[in-house]
């Protein structure tokens, strides 16, 4: 299946060149690619707008983030239960321990 066809007030026609320094041109790629952008239009939509686009998290941060937020939910619950008296707080020490594990863990991948 094929791309649709574009109406005609859609298309983009005008071409306009600028010429870049070599690190003007990474920094925009860089910022691109951090957006999942292509450069050109990063900076049509920073051209219009007047703002940066937002920035996405890679896969790899992303990955990391939910990683740390499940060993927080888990501290959390621990936390609650020895607060309710369900839990010893030395039980406590050696959950925190190893939560500082796991996040060392996550952070050296």
């Amino acid at each position: 299946m094929g791309r649709p066809a574009l109406q005609e007030e859609d298309k983009r026609i005008i071409q306009v060149n600028i010429r870049l320094t070599k690190e003007e041109n990474d920094i925009i790629c860089n910022y691109a690619q951090a957006s999942a952008m292509t450069p050109a239009n990063w900076i049509r939509q920073k051209a219009f707008t007047g703002r940066f686009p937002a920035i996405k998290l890679s896969p790899v941060n992303a990955e990391l983030y939910r990683e740390l937020h499940k060993i927080g939910v888990n501290l959390n619950q621990a936390v609650k239960q020895v607060h309710a008296g369900k839990l010893s707080p030395a039980y406590l020490t050696i959950a925190l321990m190893q939560t500082q594990k796991d996040i060392l863990n996550c952070l050296l991948k």
